[in-house]
């Protein structure tokens, strides 16, 4: 009896060990094909991953190679200069990047079964093709329209789809990640004796992970210099071209008060051009290196007591002199603003309305509460309805129209991002058939003097970086 009790015993520990270890060969199989699921779950997503980031930047060097090359050719029909080994360059590169586009967009779409992406990329390649073969045989006006109007929506449509499948791909990374933590978890309480093995594992999966994102960091590093490098480059050149365009804008106007001048028609007319001319180039010049300093966040404004309807009517002379005709009404005020950025700001809107507007073009100014309203009113048919709503971005011109001569599609998106900036706004609207742009700026408070004459509460200039 005591034998059998012993043996019994003998059996049941065998046998609980052989359950136990079957438990836990199930369960370390179980562990096992937990933590491959996890990585076959992680790999290809990550692979995914890397193919939409890929194809947004490539996407976005396309864009930014192809503008770069237009404004190279409209540069060099402008002022005649030869930039076409850096034209050849951004079509070469434009077209790199459209081919490396299209390989990671087939690639994610056959990976995600997300077949609509590449349709959508293909769409966008179609367009840029277009772009390119326009350049190449010197049609920038229609390669710029182009790019405006068709292939800047489809980046946008196809870059918000790349990042809503970044995101998921993300969230699937994420939870793949915290699957496996957990199961590294619940190794490391059971099998102590597994812990180096684990630990060297998950350190050659973290490793390779690491060195894919320092990867993808590094190009969306290099992407953001190229941006930087673009701004700088717009900026360098901005005020390279100011110094000569003042020159030739001061001797043109000595010219025009020559008596000799004045006597010949002929020659008159050919220096009031030279004027307008030299004044449209200026602002230009204005426009590019303002947009800039915007893009880089290095756009600053010195505030001091300015009376608008002086500025109004200074900036109206100049005009005036440059050929337009412009009515100037404006009330007595004191608005506290950057005197440069405030000229800027009417400046454009007096050419815009000479421009685009009708041939009577008037300012009116008037104190509207603790403001001043400055409106710059033609009689021109207005904005088509179909860009009222983005009237204020850049690059938005009339209709399916080109730019204006002396126009880069930047004036009213500047004087937005000016009159926000100083603490006002501006607005667009039609008042009994007539065009009215109408910029609102603060009022400074006056003390101590019951007349426009007295002294200021607090005048002096104050500099703030924006």
């Amino acid at each position: 009896m005591l034998l059998w009790r012993q043996g019994a015993n003998k059996w049941d520990r065998a046998l609980a060990i052989s359950l136990i270890a079957g438990l836990v060969m199930l369960l370390l199989v179980g562990l096992v094909f937990a933590i491959a699921y996890g990585n076959q779950r992680i790999t290809p997503d990550a692979t995914s991953l890397h193919n939409a980031s890929e194809a947004v930047r490539s996407s976005a060097v396309v864009r930014a190679q192809l503008a770069l090359g237009i404004r190279s050719g409209n540069v060099d029909s402008r002022f005649g200069s030869d930039s076409s080994e850096a034209i050849a360059l951004s079509t070469y590169e434009a077209t790199q990047a459209l081919t490396g586009m299209e390989m990671y967009l087939v690639e994610l779409a056959e990976d995600q079964q997300i077949g609509h992406i590449d349709e959508m990329g293909a769409v966008f390649a179609t367009t840029a093709n277009e772009i390119i073969a326009l350049i190449r045989v010197g049609n920038y006006p229609g390669a710029g329209t182009k790019l405006t109007e068709d292939l800047e929506a489809q980046f946008m449509s196809l870059s918000s789809e790349l990042i809503m499948v970044q995101d998921g791909l993300r969230e699937r990374v994420r939870s793949s990640d915290a699957l496996l933590n957990q199961i590294g978890n619940v190794a490391r309480l059971l099998f102590a004796y597994l812990i180096p093995a684990a630990i060297l594992f998950t350190y050659r999966d973290l490793v390779r992970r690491h060195a894919r994102q320092v990867e993808l960091e590094n190009r969306l590093e290099a992407a953001h210099q190229i941006a930087e490098s673009r701004e700088e480059f717009i900026a360098n050149a901005s005020h390279e071209l100011r110094t000569p365009l003042t020159s030739i804008t001061g001797l043109a106007m000595l010219l025009e008060e020559m008596p000799t001048i004045k006597e010949d028609e002929a020659s008159a007319e050919l220096v009031d051009l030279m004027i307008s001319e030299s004044v449209d180039l200026n602002r230009i010049v204005d426009d590019l290196l303002a947009t800039a300093r915007l893009d880089a966040g290095a756009l600053s404004y010195t505030f001091e007591d300015v009376r608008p309807e002086a500025e109004v009517a200074e900036v109206a002379e100049s005009l005036t002199r440059a050929g337009s005709s412009i009515e100037v009404a404006c009330e007595p005020a004191v608005i506290r603003a950057d005197v440069v950025r405030f000229r800027q700001i009417v400046r454009n809107l007096l050419s815009n309305a000479g421009k685009y507007g009708g041939p009577n073009v008037h300012v009116l100014g008037y104190v509207d509460g603790a403001y001043y309203v400055c409106d710059v009113v033609d009689d021109g048919a207005g904005v088509p309805d179909g860009i009222t709503d983005r009237l204020f971005d850049r690059f938005v011109h009339q209709g399916q129209q080109t730019a204006a001569r002396g126009s880069v599609g930047l004036g009213l998106s500047i004087v937005d991002a000016l009159a926000t900036g100083m603490g006002g706004k501006v607005e667009y609207r039609r008042v009994d058939g007539e065009t009215r742009f109408s910029v609102t700026m603060p009022l400074v408070e006056l003390a101590e003097s019951e007349s426009l004459g007295g002294e200021l509460v607090g005048a002096g200039p104050d500099t703030i970086k924006t």
